[in-house]
């Protein structure tokens, strides 16, 4: 689903009117979809739909095949009339024909999310509210329920992966806050071609180096002659294998001091991401062994 907010679309409406030619865009307003802005035909399209149609072949549910958001639509008497995509795998991809709210709900949601559904429809008024779907209710939805022709629309934003993203941000911060009071540990991000796309503040404290210096250069190329071959085969092999490996080095400070480091490189996350690897160095206070 495309979204943009009512100012975004002011600056650059030529771009969002193109996208919207091909399918609808969402226009927000204090974080809220407001409006839709989208093509005279597919809007002719949607408005052509008859009573009786087969489910799914009117504009509805034509509508609803392009949306990535969890939506399920419901007439006056809160039967299904459009499920999208994602609620249809929400829902186990269950037959939603014909079917009540009451029939195709979770059980442990159905009593409270109802009851909510039933004041909306009542009142008109719409309500929001936050859900916790799973086991330990690890998946949180918020949802937004709002009148529809006599029935209601509900709208549900997965917001897990927000909420994974935001702790890992969270621990990668926490790391970094204790790795940079010890002082003498630093940890990297390196790309395919060596170079240093991310660092701990200890890391510039280490090297006296700042990021715009560090990124400008591979990683071997900051570590003394005698060492920097083998720092650049031990990050080869672990790119070719995405495995973990380490090797000693003697990393070339700002003062132009050869500092002696322990590095440990880790390939699992180019299993993931296919771009980074994963790297830490500490002083070593023993460089002969």
């Amino acid at each position: 689903m495309e979204a943009v907010t009512a100012s975004e679309l002011v600056r650059h409406f030529g771009a969002w009117r193109d996208r919207a030619m091909n399918r609808p865009v969402y226009i927000h307003h204090h974080g809220r979809p407001k409006l839709v802005l989208t093509s005279v035909d597919f809007i002719e399209h949607l408005t052509a739909g008859r009573i009786g149609a087969e489910p799914g072949a009117d504009g509805l549910g034509t509508l609803l095949e392009m949306v990535d958001s969890i939506v399920l639509v419901t007439d006056a008497d809160l039967c299904l009339v459009g499920v999208s995509p994602p609620a249809r795998r929400l829902l186990g991809n269950k037959d939603w024909h014909g079917k009540t709210l009451q029939d195709m709900l979770p059980d442990d949601v159905r009593p409270f999310l109802l009851r909510a559904v039933e004041g909306v429809r009542e009142s008109g008024i719409p309500d929001r509210l936050q859900l916790r779907l799973g086991r330990g209710g690890d998946r949180r939805v918020d949802i937004s329920i709002e009148p529809y022709d006599g029935g209601v629309c509900i709208v549900g934003q997965d917001r897990t992966a927000q909420d994974v993203v935001l702790m890992a941000q969270a621990r990668m911060q926490a790391i970094d806050d204790m790795v940079t009071l010890l002082g003498n540990v630093a940890w990297l991000r390196i790309n395919l071609r060596g170079y240093i796309v991310g660092a701990s503040r200890s890391f510039e404290q280490m090297s006296g180096l700042v990021a715009a210096a560090y990124r400008s250069v591979r990683l071997p190329t900051l570590f003394d002659l005698p060492t920097r071959v083998g720092v650049g085969d031990t990050l080869e092999r672990v790119i070719d294998t995405m495995s973990a490996q380490s090797t000693r080095a003697r990393l070339i400070a700002r003062d132009g001091a050869a500092l002696p480091v322990r590095i440990a490189f880790s390939g699992e996350l180019l299993r993931v991401s296919g771009e980074v690897v994963l790297a830490t160095l500490s002083t070593d206070p023993d460089p002969a062994g």
